[in-house]
C-alpha cells in the first residue's frame, strides 16, 4: 500500500529517509551502549558518534562551540527549553516578549501559560501589509522592558518565509534576544546564527533533513542560559547533588537518543552534499503546485500561499467544505495524502478567517513528481464535480 500512496506531508514529516541515513542507524542499533555514562570503548565510542554529530550541526548553522548545541527529542521540547528556562525563572523580573501570529503552538502554549502565570507581558504581532512578518512589524512594538523576539522562520501553514534576517538585525542593535524556530527551514535555507544574529535556533531532525523522528535540537548562540527544565544523572560530577552548569550537560539529564543522534549526522551530511540539487527541484515543485491550483479556476478555491513561496509548503482551501473532508476524500479516493486541520497554528487561522474549516495543506519532497501533482489537481476537478450544486 506504501508505494501507491501518494506522500504530500512532509512539513508534518519527511516520508523519505536516505540510504545513509538507515544504515547509520542500523549500525549504532547494533553497536549499542549509552555515551558518557560507562568506562569500556563501546560508550567512548559512541560518545565520540555523538559528538561528531554536535560539531556537524554547529558547522552546519555556522554556531561557533559544538557544546551549545543541545539535543532534544524534538523541536517542542528545544523552544520550551528556551522559552521556559528563559522567562520562567521566578528570580526574574516581569519582561515583555513579542511574537507573532504565525507562530506553532510549541511557542504559543509556553509563551500564554508564561502570561497566564504574570511572569510576562506578551505582545502577538500581526503584519502590516503581508503575509510574512517584516522587521517593521516588530519594531513598532519594542518597549523599553523587551526581553525576547521569538519568530517562526516559514510558517507551517503557509510556507511563508519571515524576514528573520533583518528582524535578527534589529534585535541586535536594540540588545533584544531573538529566537527562531526553523522546524520547517531546517535542510531548506542555509541558515548562519552569527550573520542573522540568532541567539536561540531550535530544529526538527525528522524533516528536510531526512533524519528519523525523535530528534531535534537547541543551538544557543548567547552568554544567558536558560534554566533547564529536567535534572538527573549527566554522567559527569555524579557526588554533587546539583544539575552542572556546563553545556551541553545542563539540559541533557538522562539517556540520549544516541541511535537517532548518530543517524541526524549521516542526514544532515547528506543534504549538504545534495542541498543545491534538491532545493532547486523543491523550489520547481513549489511554483507548479501553486500555478497548477492557481489554473483550477474555481472561484470556491483559495491558495493562502504567497506565489513566490518556494518552500515546498501550499495551503488552500474550499469554501463550504471542511478541509478534514477534502483530505479524507484525496485520502480514500485517490490515496493522496495531505493535511487538513489548523496544523497546531491556531493564531494563523484566526489571521486568515479559517479557524472554522482549517486549510488544506500539500508540502512536497524533492522525491515528489510532476505526475503526482497533476493526479492532485485531477482529483481535485473530481471533487469539485461532485459537489456542484
Amino acid at each position: 500500500m506504501k508505494h501507491n500512496i501518494i506522500y504530500f506531508d512532509n512539513a508534518a514529516t519527511s516520508n523519505y529517509k536516505p540510504l545513509c541515513v538507515k544504515i547509520s542507524l542500523f549500525k549504532s542499533l547494533v553497536l549499542s551502549a549509552n555515551p558518557g555514562r560507562s568506562g569500556h570503548k563501546l560508550s567512548f565510542q559512541n560518545a565520540q558518534a555523538v559528538w561528531n554529530t554536535r560539531e556537524t550541526v554547529a558547522k552546519y548553522f555556522n554556531l561557533e562551540n559544538a557544546e551549545d548545541v543541545i539535543f532534544t527529542k524534538n523541536c517542542t521540547e528545544a523552544l520550551n527549553i528556551a522559552i521556559l528556562g528563559l522567562l520562567g525563572d521566578k528570580n526574574k523580573n516581569k519582561c515583555h516578549v513579542i511574537c507573532s501570529c504565525f507562530e506553532h503552538n510549541s511557542i504559543l502554549r509556553p509563551l500564554y501559560h508564561l502570561q497566564q502565570e504574570d511572569k510576562i507581558e506578551l505582545t502577538v504581532v500581526k503584519p502590516e501589509n503581508k503575509n510574512y512578518i517584516t522587521k517593521i512589524d516588530i519594531e513598532k512594538h519594542i518597549k523599553p522592558t523587551t526581553f525576547l523576539v521569538c519568530l517562526t522562520h516559514i510558517s507551517n501553514v503557509t510556507g511563508n518565509k519571515n524576514d528573520i534576517e533583518d528582524v535578527g538585525k534589529l534585535c541586535h542593535e536594540k540588545n533584544i534576544n531573538f529566537l527562531v524556530d526553523c522546524a520547517q527551514s531546517a535542510g531548506h535555507i542555509k541558515i548562519d546564527m552569527h550573520s542573522s544574529h540568532i541567539n536561540f535556533l531550535t530544529f526538527a531532525g525528522h524533516k528536510g533533513f531526512f533524519a528519523p523522528q525523535g530528534i531535534g535540537a537547541l543551538c544557543i548562540n548567547s552568554d544567558i542560559k536558560p534554566l533547564p527544565l529536567m535534572f538527573g544523572g549527566t554522567g559527569t560530577n555524579s557526588i554533587s547533588l546539583e544539575q552542572p552548569d556546563e553545556l551541553p550537560e545542563k539540559y541533557e539529564s538522562g539517556t540520549l537518543m544516541t541511535h537517532n543522534i548518530i543517524a541526524l549526522r549521516s542526514a544532515i551530511k547528506y543534504v549538504e552534499k545534495h542541498f543545491e540539487m534538491h532545493n532547486k527541484k523543491l523550489e520547481l515543485l513549489t511554483k507548479y503546485l501553486y500555478r497548477k491550483l492557481n489554473s483550477l479556476k474555481e472561484d470556491k478555491l483559495k491558495i493562502y500561499s504567497l506565489p513566490q513561496n518556494k518552500y515546498g509548503v501550499i495551503s488552500f482551501e474550499i469554501t463550504n467544505h471542511d478541509s478534514v473532508e477534502v483530505a479524507q476524500y484525496l485520502d480514500e479516493k485517490f490515496n493522496i495524502a495531505v493535511r487538513s486541520g489548523l496544523h497546531c497554528a491556531p493564531l494563523t487561522h484566526k489571521y486568515f478567517k479559517t479557524e472554522k474549516n482549517g486549510l488544506v495543506r500539500v508540502s512536497l519532497s524533492f522525491k515528489n513528481k510532476k505526475s503526482e501533482i497533476d493526479k492532485l489537481i485531477f482529483a481535485l476537478n473530481k471533487f469539485f464535480e461532485q459537489n456542484k450544486q
